[in-house]
């Protein structure tokens, strides 16, 4: 694929984060019971060789365990930190979602920390204007909108921030877990306007723990396992490859063998497009 075709190239990338003597044990468990990545001369290895090339107007889900390297792969697309080794190549203004609350201030209200954002994106006031209306009206938050963020709950901050960032139509949005506190009507919303998005262009990066959210969103998905890829392709065939997989653990936690389990074959109902 050209790359001029392309909203985000990911070439052979490794991330290892340098670790005290005395943290890579506590590490280790944080990020995956048995994994091998922590060594005393690397550190702790959160990608490795990771390749990807996301086309525009994709939507792509990554989806995997966690410690699995998606936060850090999405923080390196949106340019919060840097790879070890590899390159990262994006074309197009990134709005990321990455935590909930982080970057709204707890004592600003909902309009106020709406239109700081907008102001931060580099909006006129004229835009910013026309912008906070759009939010107003996405959001339904009613009274509240005008009512101090700390007073939120995390399905109605998810809400804010969500329209915020899609009201200024940004070439590539990121979000990370953020719209897990949503209920369905707000996932159905949400699923609305990202498809108004890519019919303008738009390139959306979703990680979410949800399956049934990564197919009602997502077009194309990646399995990240231990940093690394371990299948990359159409939503729905990744989910139920990744589904199947984690449903052995599941069983062995509960005391019940895979193999004796009818409930091993998952069928996961959905529409394809």
């Amino acid at each position: 694929m050209p790359e001029q075709d392309l909203a985000v190239c990911v070439q052979n990338v490794s991330k290892i984060y340098s670790l005290k003597p005395g943290d890579r044990a506590g590490i280790s468990r944080l990020f995956g019971i048995g994994r091998k990545s922590v060594t005393a001369e690397e550190g702790f290895v959160a990608l490795k060789d990771v390749s990807l090339k996301v086309p525009r107007g994709r939507r792509l889900a990554i989806i995997g365990r966690n410690g699995a390297g998606k936060t850090t792969l999405l923080k390196m697309i949106a340019g919060s930190i840097a790879p070890t080794t590899g390159t990262v190549s994006v074309q197009g203004q990134v709005q990321a979602l990455m935590n909930l609350g982080v970057g709204y201030h707890q004592e600003y209200t909902g309009r106020q920390n709406a239109a700081a954002s907008l102001r931060y994106s580099g909006l006129s006031t004229e835009q910013i204007e026309l912008a906070i209306a759009d939010v107003e009206e996405f959001c339904e938050l009613g009274q509240f909108f005008d009512q101090p963020f700390k007073t939120y709950s995390s399905g109605m901050q998810a809400r804010l921030m969500f329209a915020t960032a899609t009201a200024i139509h940004p070439e590539i949005l990121i979000v990370d877990e953020v719209l897990g506190a949503g209920d369905a009507y707000f996932i159905a919303k949400s699923k609305a306007r990202v498809d108004e998005l890519v019919k303008s262009g738009c390139t959306m990066i979703l990680v979410s723990h949800s399956t049934q959210q990564v197919l009602e969103l997502c077009s194309h998905a990646i399995w990240l396992d231990e940093g690394r890829v371990r299948m990359e392709d159409d939503a729905f065939l990744v989910v139920k490859a990744y589904e199947e997989y984690i449903h052995g653990p599941i069983l062995t936690l509960s005391g019940r063998e895979p193999g004796n389990d009818r409930t091993t074959e998952q069928q996961v109902s959905v529409s394809r497009e």
